[in-house]
């Protein structure tokens, strides 16, 4: 086996390399990998030999040779009549003739029980041999988190699997796909915000919260809908993204129309549906002519519906953000001109549901602004939830929370598309 540290060039290999690593320190982590992959015991494990880009029994050869004799990226067998043939494929695609080959060789090489695992990024959609079993990167990943309570090795795979991700997005290598899975969002005092961190966890959450049905019946979320084209934010306070909403043309600038967003940034995450500041005039009027008591209303509904949303959430808090904002450039970070950001509760009589004291004046400016627009004025309305309070970040929970805060939001955003009900 290659020292763990010693990597190879190509992006499969190192993934591979790294498994084969872990499985091959950790005798229990391997045992129980052949079984899920398998679904069949193997019990000589002390007897299990790994070997990568070679053929067992032969010495080491380099990363160049192996590529050009079309070596199984790794292997692991009994010395006797079983193996496991390991093809990993990041950026390249998988090929059926490739995995034949494979089983020949192990055949000419007298093993008789043999199964090829094929781990890919995406999974492909033509048949693969008899024999082949496919597991995305994803599926990995997912299995070492689950391990990764009883074996340091597994934790030490699985973040670094989050790590090679991050770089290989930042380097245009992953073009489609994931290596990993959302688990959460580990911000907090021991392990403070990173960008990069930030950049892989947003586009993980976007790809399970645009796969959601209940947004789509619930919110309209149009689930083939475009988001940001790129994530940028290095020098600021967070990254963000969007979800489209049925009815906005998918070509147009989303701007023009209310959309859902979410911000990870240095303290929180904020979901919430926004009213952008280039809003069309339909959707404004339609607010702007309920007149601020009908506008109160539906908030207080909406209100209802985010402390029940997060009472389970610690620190959580119904929010609303109004900006006002210019950008230099299209690319430039944001200049804030004017902003406030309020507790939703606030708007309405304190209770012990309600332990927020009344002040309605932050409500009403957020509508007197909108009426009175002349400026690049945008209005959020959702829940922020910081890591400092609330546990429920560092899961998948959280995953649900964003879901129905902006659920929670229907009763306004049914007063932007159909006006007064």
């Amino acid at each position: 086996m290659r020292n763990i540290f010693d990597q190879y060039n190509h992006p499969e290999n190192r993934l591979t390399h790294a498994l084969a690593c872990s499985l091959s320190q950790d005798r229990r982590l391997l045992r129980q990998f052949i079984r899920w992959v398998t679904g069949a015991p193997v019990n000589r494990t002390g007897a299990l030999e790994i070997v990568e880009q070679q053929l067992p029994g032969e010495l080491d050869v380099t990363e160049e040779e192996a590529e050009r004799r079309g070596l199984p990226d790794a292997w692991i067998h009994d010395n006797e009549s079983w193996c496991l043939l390991i093809e990993s494929k990041v950026a390249a695609s998988l090929s059926n003739d490739q995995l034949r080959r494979h089983r020949r060789t192990a055949e000419k090489r007298g093993f008789e029980d043999i199964t090829v695992l094929a781990i890919v990024v995406k999974s492909p959609k033509k048949e693969l041999p008899n024999g082949v079993i496919n597991r995305e990167w994803s599926d990995i990943y997912r299995w070492l988190v689950e391990q990764s309570g009883s074996s340091d090795w597994a934790k030490r795979m699985s973040e670094y699997l989050e790590v090679a991700e991050s770089k290989l997005s930042e380097e245009g290598y992953l073009k489609e796909g994931t290596l990993t899975v959302f688990s959460g969002i580990p911000f907090d005092d021991k392990e403070p915000y990173n960008y990069h961190e930030a950049k892989r966890i947003l586009k993980l959450a976007m790809v399970e919260l645009r796969a959601r049905k209940d947004l789509v019946r619930g919110m309209g979320m149009n689930p083939k809908g475009t988001g940001r084209s790129a994530i940028t934010g290095l020098a600021g306070e967070g990254v963000w993204d969007y979800l489209r909403l049925k009815g906005g043309d998918n070509d147009a600038p989303f701007t023009k129309f209310p959309h859902l967003t979410l911000s990870i940034n240095r303290q929180r995450v904020y979901a919430s549906l926004v009213m952008p500041y280039g809003m069309t005039n339909a959707y404004r009027r339609h607010i702007v002519d309920l007149g601020y008591d009908d506008f109160a209303e539906y908030m207080s509904e909406v209100n209802d519906n985010l402390v029940k949303a997060i009472r389970k959430a610690d620190g959580a808090k119904p929010w609303v953000d109004v900006v006002q904002r210019r950008y230099a450039s299209q690319r430039s970070a944001p200049i804030v001109d004017a902003q406030i950001g309020f507790d939703l509760r606030t708007a309405f009589p304190s209770s012990k549901r309600n332990p927020v004291k009344q002040q309605p004046q932050w409500l009403r400016a957020a509508y007197e602004g909108l009426a009175n627009k002349q400026s690049n004025l945008q209005i959020a309305t959702g829940a922020i939830y910081p890591y400092a309070m609330c546990k429920a970040v560092k899961s998948r929970i959280i995953l649900d929370l964003i879901a129905n805060t902006w659920l929670s939001t229907k009763p306004i955003l049914e007063a932007m598309v159909k006006g007064n009900r």
